[in-house]
């Protein structure tokens, strides 16, 4: 039984891994100027409307957790806060007042909870590592895993969720 269930695992993994087919596109239809709808025109705002593209300083705090660099991690999440509102804003002020790199990664952990949330910049996609906390997700560039939750301890461990 326990073979079967191993079994059952590898198989699940590998098949994740597999490529998906991309759908076929369809040519566009040619426009002209005139076929156009006009666009409106917002109304200016006391506020800017908050992001709902991931910033490079969440994608920077990961990479230097990923190599066990508290300091560079402290000053992107520092960074992140500086420039985002409400609960991300929050949590990676949370994030970047820590004392210490174990206490930086488990609120990275809050923080990547909301950032797997958001649209991504291209070419990055969420990792997943199921060993840390009960599993946990990050963003980071589709290449290798860089693990920001045990850096150079296991820096390869996780896989891409998508």
């Amino acid at each position: 039984m326990k073979r079967i269930a191993l079994a059952l695992l590898v198989l699940a993994t590998l098949a994740r891994c597999a490529p998906t087919p991309e759908p076929p596109t369809t040519p566009l239809k040619e426009t002209t100027p005139d076929a156009l709808p006009p666009v409106p025109v917002p109304e200016a705002t006391a506020e800017p409307a908050p992001s709902t593209t991931l910033s490079m300083h969440y994608i920077d705090a990961a990479a230097a957790l990923a190599v066990d660099d508290l300091e560079k991690a402290k000053t992107s999440l520092a960074a992140l806060a500086n420039e985002s509102t409400g609960e991300l804003q929050k949590l990676a002020q949370a994030a970047a007042d820590t004392g210490d790199i174990a206490a930086t990664r488990e609120r990275f952990k809050a923080l990547s909870a909301l950032a797997t949330t958001m649209d991504l910049p291209d070419g990055y996609s969420v990792a997943f590592c199921p060993m840390y906390k009960g599993g946990s997700k990050w963003v980071q560039k589709k290449e290798t895993i860089h693990n920001p939750y045990f850096g150079k301890s296991m820096a390869t461990c996780g896989s891409f969720a998508n």
